[in-house]
């Protein structure tokens, strides 16, 4: 008893942190672990699950779909929710002392993380996100139509916040204080998002007044200003795969048969950034490609084995498979490319969402911004490609797969296309992109469970601990938490 009581007596004071205040008033020291942990779990999720699931990576051990759990939802990004609470938090201490740019800031990723969590599983916890402070410890779930309307206020409140705002930022690890940058972020989520819910609300109102006003709601102009974190050479901040598992990379997950088939019938060079060589044919002179495809039990099987097998490209290789090529930081994390924000644009202009623009020039931006991006990142001491090989010649955009040519739904499957290429392990957005429109076709393996999933089911702790608002979003999502049950803009 005596023990008991001199223990918990100054249970309060011990446990007040004396600088947890000097933390709030200072919001940038909790930037950069916001945006590194985000922008690690985006890589890592896309590389196991989500280009899996997308049909660019295959992966033995995930894609026949069997085996997916509701253990796995933090691959999922429902892990993201740990951050949502610091975004509270630096949101709070913003307000409290008038700083704008961090609080616009943090809405920026608050909308991101968001958009994240919700088009993977539909109807989340969003008003009541994060508030266990406030004693809601079982949070309710919003319709994904209210989630998106949310976030779509969010990152139009963060443009105004950034545009009249001065403070300078510090812990900015994703535009080094920038404020433009993440203005253009804002924009370009506000337009992605737009279209993607745009076989449920016209989004030509919203679209038109974004791409009509660019001083009041600047976008990216080049892969210089997109949303892609840059890492170090300094250990703790490379590159996730720099340090990962050399078995994951060159057994475990190989480029996707459809991705490379594709990459092949349009000779285009990607396919050497995107994958290497076949070790049967690696150091012959003349590399081969050879992807596999998902839902195999015994990738061993196919096509000969792995000699014939094309791991995922050099650019993203760990150490332990070649230590004097592998980089710490030629890969990035892209939260959201300028390539990707044509690609909305030249849909957006085909479709008549938009008055302003090209879409045939909006399209080969979007393609030719994909190849000197990678050109660029092409580390200097790389033999396979060089900078050089990944541009490809003139006729690359006249050949008929590419030309902007045909009827709107061909221009508008060519333009799906290029999208989908330029998501590569993007987080889930290639996965989505295929979701609402349907390109490329993937086709479940004679191994799998027969179908592809166009979600992902809630964590086990969500049923068993927060089961009244589990059940009604089952009765949003109508009446079945399935990897089959579509979210709310899956219309086809």
């Amino acid at each position: 008893m005596f023990l008991v009581f001199s223990c918990t007596k100054d249970f309060e004071e011990i446990n007040t942190n004396p600088n947890a205040a000097d933390r709030l008033n200072n919001p940038g020291l909790l930037l950069p672990g916001i945006i590194r942990t985000t922008a690690n779990r985006s890589w890592d999720n896309s590389f196991d699950r989500f280009a899996v699931v997308a049909d660019q990576v295959a992966n033995q051990f995930a894609s026949t779909y069997g085996n997916w759990t509701r253990a796995d939802a933090d691959r999922f990004f429902w892990s993201n929710y740990d951050q949502i609470k610091d975004l509270d938090k630096l949101i709070a201490a913003a307000e409290e002392d008038g700083l704008d740019n961090y609080k616009g800031i943090a809405l920026i990723l608050r909308a991101w993380i968001f958009q994240g969590i919700t088009d993977n599983f539909g109807p989340i916890p969003y008003a009541d996100a994060g508030k266990a402070q406030d004693a809601i410890n079982f949070p309710k779930y919003d319709a994904q139509e209210a989630v998106y309307a949310g976030i779509l206020s969010e990152l139009e409140m963060a443009n105004e916040l950034l545009s009249t705002s001065k403070e300078t930022v510090i812990g900015d690890i994703l535009y080094n204080g920038d404020v433009s940058g993440w203005e253009k972020f804002a924009n370009g989520l506000r337009l992605r998002i737009l279209m993607r819910q745009s076989d449920r609300k016209d989004p030509s109102a919203a679209m038109q007044s974004i791409v009509g006003n660019p001083t009041a709601f600047p976008v990216f102009t080049s892969d210089k200003d997109q949303a892609a974190l840059q890492y170090l050479k300094d250990l703790g901040n490379e590159h996730p795969a720099y340090r990962g598992n050399i078995s994951d990379w060159v057994s475990s997950s190989r480029i996707s048969n459809t991705m490379a088939t594709v990459l092949k019938d349009l000779s285009d060079p990607r396919l050497a950034v995107f994958a290497m060589p076949t070790p049967a044919t690696a150091n012959t002179g003349t590399p081969e490609y050879g992807g596999v495809p998902n839902g195999l039990n015994d990738v061993e099987q196919w096509n000969g084995g792995s000699q014939n097998h094309s791991a995922i490209g050099l650019l993203w290789a760990p150490r332990q498979f070649a230590p004097e090529l592998a980089s710490e930081n030629a890969a990035q994390s892209i939260l959201m490319s300028y390539s990707e924000l044509q690609f909305i644009l030249a849909e957006a202009r085909e479709r008549g969402f938009i008055t302003i623009g090209n879409a045939e020039t909006y399209y080969l931006n979007g393609i030719k911004n994909q190849f000197t991006y990678y050109s660029s990142r092409i580390p200097d001491q790389f033999t396979l490609p060089t900078p050089s090989q990944v541009i490809p010649p003139s006729s690359y955009y006249t050949q008929e797969g590419v030309v902007y040519s045909g009827t709107q739904e061909e221009k508008l499957n060519k333009i799906y296309i290029q999208q989908w290429l330029a998501l590569f392990l993007n987080g889930g957005e290639a996965w989505s992109h295929w979701r609402r429109t349907g390109v490329p076709t993937i086709t479940p393996a004679p191994n799998s469970v027969g179908y592809i999933p166009v979600r992902y089911i809630y964590p086990a702790d969500e049923q068993r601990l927060n089961e009244d608002n589990y059940n009604a979003a089952i009765g949003l999502l109508g009446g079945a938490d399935e990897l089959t049950t579509k979210v709310w803009w899956d219309v086809d």
